[in-house]
């Protein structure tokens, strides 16, 4: 009798299991090259994104989507448009049928019959509110063209033309308030290191500290991720922050010192305030967390970046930083504009280590471009 019945029930198990293996699963994925430390994941005809483990961490939901670049990434459901950052927050919602883009960190944006020129950044309307309207969606048309060796934005509406150069962009965006305008993306420009791949963690922020002109490689193509950062080459980012933070150069400014390569930005950090003659006896070494946190916290930039996560709350948060320690005002000052973020879970942040190359780039990254700063609670 036991033979009769694994005979009667051997067809219906062979039959299951070439169900199984011929039968596509529904929840079959595929992932797709990685960029700045994230992937395109496909199941079926929707997108997601996933990290380095392959953990999906922007849910499978999009019709259109592209790979991160810059942090920023252009998502669409159903013809709709909009720029999602790495946490999949959105910057431009996901209401425009066009959304190209222009230098600057802005976009040619359709929606309807109508088109406009919109920011990722929100900026003062002059009526007590935020828009992310540069450009109201009130034309017929706005393309870039060719005109006088210059690329210009031409608008049509209602059969009148109306051209503005690019080169004015960052100008106008500065007396519209747009936050950053003094370190506006530059569409295209990455770097190709040779010791940084797609799936770093640190991609996103080579890939944005070279585009804002704030750090370059050490030659030979590399960028040097895991190099520590020397006083001289802090105190550089923070003269270079600074300067074009105010809008002047400090190259321009006359050296006093020993004639080192650093001497002109060491001069300049002292005639900003931003350093106290003396306080280094060596520019040369490497550079604690905490000197890093009281050099960059005082430059004007810093100063001004308005606090998005609760002082108070950080305060008791940070485990290795005492209220009492001589850079612990700087150190919850960065966490509070959300520009640090600790190096654990834990919010920690070692003070008296060094700092790398790898770091300082994301630093100076989030101190520059507000879209990439961390809210933590």
């Amino acid at each position: 009798m036991g033979q009769n019945i694994y005979r009667r029930i051997l067809p219906v198990l062979l039959a299951v299991i070439l169900l199984c293996v011929t039968t596509p699963s529904a929840a079959a994925r595929t992932v797709w090259g990685y960029s700045e430390g994230l992937a395109l994941a496909q199941e079926g005809a929707l997108y997601g994104y996933v990290n380095t483990t392959g953990t999906l961490v922007i849910p499978i939901q999009y019709t259109t989507a592209l790979s991160f670049s810059l942090g920023l990434a252009k998502v669409g459901q159903n013809g709709r448009l909009g720029i999602i950052r790495q946490d999949g927050h959105y910057l431009i919602e996901m209401e425009y049928g066009t959304l190209d883009p222009i230098d600057a960190g802005l976009y040619i944006a359709q929606r309807g019959v109508k088109w406009g020129i919109v920011s990722l950044l929100p900026f003062p309307d002059g009526k007590g509110g935020q828009t992310n309207l540069l450009y109201p969606l009130e034309y017929d048309s706005i393309r870039i063209v060719r005109s006088g060796g210059t690329d210009v934005l031409l608008f049509e509406k209602d059969g009148t033309q109306s051209t503005l150069p690019l080169f004015k962009l960052p100008g106008l965006m500065l007396r519209r308030q747009i936050p950053s305008a003094r370190f506006p993306l530059t569409h295209g420009r990455l770097p190709t290191f040779s010791d940084v791949g797609p799936r770093d963690w640190f991609n996103l922020w080579s890939d944005l500290a070279y585009n804002l002109g704030l750090m370059e490689g050490v030659g030979g193509g590399r960028f040097a991720p895991d190099k520590t950062l020397t006083v001289a080459e802090a105190l550089k980012l923070a003269a270079e922050m600074e300067s074009r933070y105010i809008g002047d150069d400090f190259h321009n400014h006359s050296s006093a010192s020993s004639g080192a390569w650093y001497s002109p930005a060491v001069d300049y950090c002292i005639a900003r305030g931003i350093l106290s003659s003396g306080t280094f006896s060596s520019y040369t070494r490497t550079i604690t967390r905490a000197e890093m946190a009281q050099i960059f916290a005082a430059t004007s930039l810093a100063r001004e970046i308005p606090e998005i996560n609760s002082l108070s709350r950080i305060r008791s948060s940070i485990p290795d930083v005492n209220a009492g320690d001589p850079a612990a005002g700087a150190i919850f000052s960065l966490y509070a504009k959300g520009i640090l973020t600790g190096t654990s879970t834990n919010l920690s942040f070692r003070p008296n280590s060094t700092l790398t190359r790898a770091e300082a780039a994301a630093i100076v990254s989030r101190m520059a471009r507000a879209e990439q700063r961390v809210s933590l609670f």
